[in-house]
């Protein structure tokens, strides 16, 4: 069974929708901006932060998955779906999302919370494909390269701070019931780099057996 992890980006807008569009309101903004580091992930070793390569969702989107779109990522208050409802798109900064607002009371209250700036960030929920880890000085760097998109969400904390509000934390991304995903990206960084070393060690080896091969052929 697939982990599905999330991030919020802050910035969501409201668009008016088309007269007898039978919508009451678009939401739009970006879920997830590429080449931008999160806030410092910690509580689990050295900290990390991650990125997102451009073209991480570019696969997902081919495929047409059945995104959602929830409310503060709950499963039982979905505000738009794919393609009809909510569309999606990679440009030069990110995730693109637009979020057509069918006239119903939960949506209602919705658009009432983001017109009045009480709801200003995106998410996305996604399980990565593909990942690259780069070890650093005082914290390393988990870059996604192709993730599996499933929903997308207006949420209050964003994890990646392309602003100057206060994002959210380890703390209360595990005030959130996100221990269980830190412990195994966590685990997943310490695996990476033990298969990397143990690689390293093994091709040193190699060297070192190949070099004392020619010493002794030329004795």
């Amino acid at each position: 069974m697939k982990t599905i992890q999330t991030r919020a980006l802050h910035g969501l807008t409201v668009r008016e929708a088309a007269k007898d569009s039978g919508f009451i309101g678009i939401l739009e903004g970006h879920a997830a901006v590429f080449d931008s580091d999160s806030l410092p992930f910690d509580g689990w070793g050295k900290p990390w932060v991650e990125r997102i390569q451009r073209g991480a969702f570019s696969r997902t989107l081919k495929e047409q998955p059945d995104v959602k779109a929830l409310w503060s990522h709950r499963s039982d208050a979905i505000l738009a779906r794919s393609p009809d409802t909510l569309s999606l798109a990679e440009d030069d900064r990110g995730l693109r999302v637009e979020i057509k607002l069918i006239d119903t009371q939960q949506n209602r209250d919705v658009l009432a919370s983001v017109r009045a700036k009480l709801v200003d960030s995106m998410s996305f929920g996604f399980s990565a494909r593909s990942v690259k880890w780069d070890e650093g000085k005082d914290r390393d760097v988990r870059t996604l390269l192709d993730v599996d998109l499933f929903e997308v969400s207006p949420v209050v904390w964003p994890a990646y701070p392309d602003t100057a509000i206060s994002a959210r934390s380890a703390a209360s991304f595990r005030s959130q019931d996100g221990t269980a995903e830190l412990k195994a990206i966590a685990e997943e960084r310490d695996q990476h780099f033990a298969t990397a070393r143990k690689s390293t060690e093994d091709a040193s080896a190699a060297t070192r057996d190949a070099i004392r091969g020619m010493a002794l052929r030329c004795l």
